[in-house]
């Protein structure tokens, strides 16, 4: 409450200032870390992650926090040539704005042309030949690969963001694998799939009452009303990797360090119902407070 406090009353000039002051400290210690060339990479991907052919692989990156020795994009040609032409990769590709404010300001999001903010890895991949983006306004996904139009045809159909309609669920039901390259389990994302499966179940209610009809375009050009909630994002003030360290098995989810750079992996068909059997006895990743009552 304090942070967003302070991120509307600073200056424009002055937040830009410090949004520089942190991305210069930020290079300065990457540039301190063991540099990572694209043969470590496909190792640490391989034997660490245990990515291999075949496989569907969700990924969340941030490839600043990394010290490559070989170009960013080449990270997609590394996991492509690892899964094969049997394999898929998936990325999110959200917005720059939390999902109440875009959906409040009646924005319009076009699945060709509305940018991604989830790094620049995803905005990336989005941009390739062959991706299919999910149609929608919040919490699209990009694929690439075998399954890509399978895991993102459905998402719009739904207004939760990630229920069994959504390329987040859809993973756990393709027995997929969720890597961060460069980030903690922090941004592990398809944990809201319990929420959305559980729905009026689910010890809290993560999101706005509020039913927003989102106007779409999609990839004919034609525009599309997608129902969607809105996460209350008071309600997102949790850590991740704390809960999985208490409550899930290293061979369901683990953080890992490699050449000191962080990365994570997770089963998510594990991960789910490891997730689920939790919630049915109230353990969630929320705070006790936004418990409904009973819980």
């Amino acid at each position: 409450m304090i942070k967003s406090y302070v991120k509307k009353v600073l200056p424009e000039t002055l937040k830009n200032r410090i949004i520089q002051y942190k991305s210069e400290v930020l290079k300065k210690q990457v540039l301190t870390l063991p540099l990572i060339n694209e043969k470590d990479f496909e190792c640490i991907i391989i034997n660490s992650l245990g990515i291999k052919s075949g496989d569907i692989v969700f990924v969340h990156s941030s490839v600043d926090k990394m010290n490559l020795g070989f170009p960013f994009y080449n990270i997609i040609n590394v996991l492509q040539n690892i899964i094969g032409e049997n394999g898929t990769l998936v990325f999110p590709t959200y917005n720059n704005i939390p999902s109440y404010e875009f959906l409040k300001s009646g924005s319009v999001f076009n699945i060709k042309k509305t940018p991604g903010f989830t790094g620049v890895l995803n905005e990336f991949a989005r941009r390739k030949k062959g991706a299919i983006r999910s149609l929608h306004p919040t919490k699209s996904v990009v694929a690439i690969g075998k399954l890509a139009e399978e895991l993102t045809k459905d998402h719009h159909l739904s207004p939760y963001s990630y229920d069994m309609c959504s390329p987040y669920y859809k993973i756990v039901t393709n027995n997929a694998k969720v890597i961060g390259i460069g980030v903690k389990t922090t941004y592990l994302s398809m944990v809201h799939a319990v929420d959305d499966y559980m729905k009026a179940d689910f010890p809290v209610n993560p999101y706005h009452l509020e039913l927003f009809h989102s106007r779409c375009i999609d990839y004919n050009n034609n525009e599309v009303i997608v129902d969607a909630y809105a996460h209350d994002m008071k309600k997102m003030n949790f850590s991740l990797p704390d809960y999985i360290h208490e409550n899930i098995p290293d061979n369901i989810c683990k953080d890992v360090q490699e050449l000191k750079t962080d990365f994570f992996i997770a089963d998510a068909k594990l991960l789910f119902d490891k997730m689920l059997e939790l919630a049915k006895n109230g353990i969630t990743i929320y705070s006790k407070k936004f418990y409904k009552p009973g819980y």
